[in-house]
This record gives C-alpha cells, structure tokens and sequence, in this order.
C-alpha cells in the first residue's frame, strides 16, 4: 500500500457510497483515493503526507453536469452576454453598450434573452434596431431555440415575407406577414450560417473558459449534449475537442455526446459517429482518451414549450390546433435508435413535450429498454404522462433533466404557464414523481441556457422556489411560491442526482460521483452542510475548493470574484 499524499480531515465526509454515507477523512495517492476513515488513513500516513484540516467545512462528490453546451457557453462569455441581467430595458442598455464597445465587428453577437421581458413573451426586431442600425446584429435566447435579429440582419439574409419556413424551423411573422426578426429553431441557421467565421481555436479557447467556470462551481465532469455542428455551433466542435485532449487539457471527465445531424443520410452517419468514437479510443480500444470518451450520441426531437415548438399530445391552449414540432416521425425515431443500439451507443434525446416524450420511450424501450451497460437517457421531459414515467423505469431509461428550470419565475409564470393546460401543468417537471415511479434522476444545467451552478439547482430541486441571489428569479412568487411542492425531493436525493448519478448517466460512476476507495479524488469542500443548513438557504453555500483527480482545480481564497 502506498502512502498517502494527501490526507483530508474534515467534520463530515458525504460519500454517497451505501456501504459508508459518511467519514471524517479521506487519504489520496497520485490521484487516486487509497483510505477512507481516520484509522484507515493512518495506516497510509508518511512523514511526507500533507494533512489538509477543513476546520468544520464539509466535503462532498465533484459534481457531474450530465447535460450542458459549454462552447457555446464558454463562446457567450466573449460576446454578448446577458445571462446576468433581466429586463427589456437593461438588455437593450447592454447591447447598445456592447455595441458601442465593439465598432469594429461586422455583427453585433450574442445570447441570454428571456423571453418574459418583452410584450407578448417575444421579441422585434424593432426593439433590437433601436440601439443596432448600423450592421446585423443576433441576440440568441437564453434556452437557444430562438434568435432575435434586427431588421438589417433579415437584409442581410435575404428574409421576406415570401421566405417559407426550412425544415425544422420557424420565420415568425406578423398579421401582415412581415418578418418579426424572431427565428426558431433552425429557421436560425439562415443568419447564423453569415456570421463571422469563428476557428477551432476559438472554440478550445472557450472550453477551458467553460472548464474553469465549471471548476469554480464544483464541477468536475460533464456531458456536452450535441457534439458536432448543431444550431448554433460556430464550426465543428468535435475536432477542437480532440486537439484538447491529445494536449491533456480536460482536467475533468469530459462525455462528448455526438450530435445526430438530421440533415446527413441515415446510413453515413451512422459511419461518421462510429469513426469519431474511434479517433478518442485510439488503438488501444480504451474507450477514454485524455480526460474524453464518446459514447452517447444526442438527438433532438422536438424544441421548446415557450415558444410553441414543444411536441405536445394535446394542443397548446389559446392555439387550437398547435402542437408543436417534431424533428423526427416515430419511424424515423425507431430506425435511428436501432441502429445506435447496434453499434453500441447510448442514446441521448432532447424531449421537453408530453408526445415528444411518449415517442422517446417507445423508442429507446421498443426491446424492453437498453441492455445493462447502456446508459439511454431523455433529457428535460418539461411534461411527462405519469405512464411514461412507469414505462422509463421498467426500460431503465435515465430522467436528464435541469432542476433550476422547476420554480414560478416570471418566465415561467408569464411566458410558459399560460400556453398550458391545468392537466399539462400538473405533470411539470415531476422530479419526486419521477423519483417514486423508480426512475433514475441525474441532473444537469443545459448551460448556457441556464446557470450550471448545481448548489442553485439543488436549491430549486429541494424548495421548487429560485434561490436568493438569481437574477432570473428576484420576484415574489420566485422566492416564495413554490412550483407543485409535493414534487420537492430531498437535500440528500438532489445531491445524489448532482454525483454518482449524473457521473452515471455520463458514463464514468466507475471512477468518479462518489468518495470510495479506488475511485478518482474528485470532491468539493462545501462551507456548510447541505444536509444540515436550512432548506431555504440551500443555495447559499459556498464551493471552496474543487479537487479534480486529486488537483486543486479551484481555490476561492485565489479566485477572482
């Protein structure tokens, strides 16, 4: 047995292993946690051991975010960036400013709009030529399905009212038929295939961006949920991704879920999926390479309930024959997966309506669900059937879903509620439904869509109200109402879908998600106890230091705030 290199002794140790939930010390080798428990940890103690005293802090599993874009969040730090702010008229006073910033650019670029400010829930472009004249400008919101783009950029695009919607997307347009300078879905890609070439190195720059971000949060693993070109996407983000790891620049355990490209040929992608998990598993046939693996690919079925594109079985209300879109026919669905299930992928699909999910499930269940070493996964389920939820747990099918998106801020309230049903909106992000239907939870963030912060989405998870110090949720009925309180879960299951459960759903429990013997060092030091703060202040804890295979990634005492 080695000595340790490390020994931490802290007043409380949450392992998230059953057979020990908590301990006061754990011993670290090369990385690697070699004792758990005083007595053990003595046995591996030199004369060169280094003991780190967490004077009453708390340590806990890294965090896994099993669902996030981190180039295009770690791209929005650069530009734009309105993730911070909330209201019509401090977006428009930042993009002016932006704007004014940056004379040279030939687009105006950037994200993070909520739709909830602006009459009606969406955007003009109006609003937007009012502080942008001079060139295009594209403002993508925050949850990505919708891009608002000033009158010069539609010019610019050659968009009119005679322009018919592209597949899959959507040119929103007035009672006269005029453009509005709203595109959905990949009615985005006919402006966003014009801006300014952006380079692979652009993109590895702003993953280790988004790396560090992630470090600061706790974060030490993470799926990138559409690896590839997706809407939104400045280049192929595959092959920066690549160069990074042959570099050894991941000091996280990275899953790169590979983008299925609906307008490719079923049977060339499938080839080209199947040769890029080749390029990370090298000769060796090891599945990871330098901190990366691929081993899930992503489909996106339908889009989002916000802005009607949400695939529900029953028709938005006030739009009677509205129901959403669905990228791909059950057919088509069944076919895709087939085909990943035969090559050995897991399966990965973006699902946020009620239909969307039904057909999600019929897919990824139609054998009786994934064999033992598959780890397929629906992501969001925003509205999810309770059968459904039944049906999930019998395929073994993971629940991916965001816990902050689940409390009444004014998004919600304003925007999202009013397009639903009563019987919709009862089955709205059932987390401890999904929990006693025996379905698996794993949680992650879809930053930047929303913030990756898990101690802010544990908050929500556990109180169904926005923590104290979101922007996007300063209103009463954010900090006091809760969304469907019966569907709280509790501190201990939400810190469990933050680690050794969206570690599985990435597809690394193996190594990392819990504080056990053998497993990688990844762990957080917490400055309180999550299970022994109260409820409401959850989202106040502090991440102190991240470890990272037994790297101090992150240092609060260090870090610039």
């Amino acid at each position: 047995m080695p000595l340790a290199d490390r020994i931490y002794r802290a007043e409380v140790v949450h392992t998230l292993d059953p057979r020990m939930p908590a301990t006061d010390a754990v011993a670290v080798h090369d990385g690697t946690i070699i004792a758990v428990g005083e007595i053990d940890c003595a046995a591996v103690t030199g004369p060169d051991t280094e003991i780190v005293e967490l004077n009453g802090q708390t340590m806990v599993p890294g965090f896994h975010d099993a669902h996030a874009h981190p180039v295009l969040g770690g791209l929005s730090m650069v530009e734009c960036n309105l993730d911070d702010i909330h209201g019509y008229r401090p977006y428009l006073d930042r993009i002016a400013k932006y704007a004014a910033e940056n004379p040279d650019d030939d687009w105006v670029l950037g994200s993070g709009w909520y739709g909830d400010v602006f009459t009606d829930g969406f955007p003009h472009r109006r609003d937007l030529d009012s502080v942008v004249r001079d060139r295009p400008a594209s403002i993508t919101s925050h949850d990505a399905h919708g891009t608002w783009v000033n009158t010069r950029a539609l010019e610019v695009a050659g968009i009119t009212r005679e322009t018919p919607d592209p597949d899959g997307g959507r040119i929103v347009k007035d009672d006269e038929g005029n453009p509005t300078g709203l595109l959905l879905e990949a009615a985005a890609e006919l402006v966003t295939g014009l801006f300014p070439a952006s380079t692979a190195a652009d993109v590895e720059r702003a993953l280790y961006n988004s790396q560090d971000y992630f470090h600061s949060l706790g974060i030490v693993g993470w799926q990138d949920a559409g690896v590839g070109v997706l809407t939104g996407s400045p280049v192929d983000t595959f092959h920066p991704y690549i160069s990074i790891a042959e570099h050894g620049g991941f000091a996280s355990k990275v899953t790169a879920a590979l983008w299925w490209d609906r307008t490719v040929p079923y049977a060339r992608q499938i080839e080209t999926i199947k040769e890029r998990r080749a390029a990370i598993q090298g000769v060796d046939g090891n599945r990871r390479r330098g901190g990366l693996q691929s081993t899930v690919v992503k489909i996106m079925l339908d889009g989002v309930c916000e802005n009607l594109t949400g695939a529900l079985k029953r028709s938005y209300r006030g739009h009677d024959h509205e129901h959403g879109l669905l990228m791909f026919e059950a057919e088509e669905l069944n076919e895709i997966v087939s085909g990943l299930e035969a090559n050995d992928f897991d399966v990965h699909i973006h699902a946020v309506g009620d239909n969307a999910v039904k057909l999600a499930v019929d897919a990824l269940s139609k054998n009786g669900g994934p064999a033992a070493e598959r780890r397929h996964q629906i992501a969001h389920l925003d509205i999810a059937d309770p059968a459904e939820l039944v049906r999930m747990a019998e395929a073994g099918i993971i629940a991916n879903v965001q816990p902050l998106w689940a409390r009444r801020d004014s998004v919600l309230v304003d925007t999202k509620l009013p397009l639903l049903h009563e019987d919709q909106q009862s089955h709205h992000f059932t987390f401890a439904s999904m929990r006693d239907a025996g379905v698996r939870l794993s949680f992650g963030s879809d930053w930047p869509v929303s913030s990756p912060d898990p101690i802010w989405g544990m908050h929500v998870a556990v109180n169904r109200t926005a923590p104290h110090n979101d922007p996007h949720g300063q209103d009463d009925v954010a900090q006091n109402e809760p969304l469907l309180p019966d569907e709280r879960i509790t501190p201990a299951e939400a810190l469990r879908a933050y680690t050794i459960d969206s570690a599985y759903a990435n597809g690394y429990d193996d190594v990392s998600g819990s504080i056990e013997v053998g497993k990688s060092a990844d762990f957080v030091i917490l400055d309180r106890d999550p299970f022994e703060v109260e409820t409401d202040d959850l989202g106040d804890l502090q991440v102190l230091l991240t470890v990272a295979a037994g790297e101090h990634v992150y240092e609060r005492s260090r870090a610039i705030v």
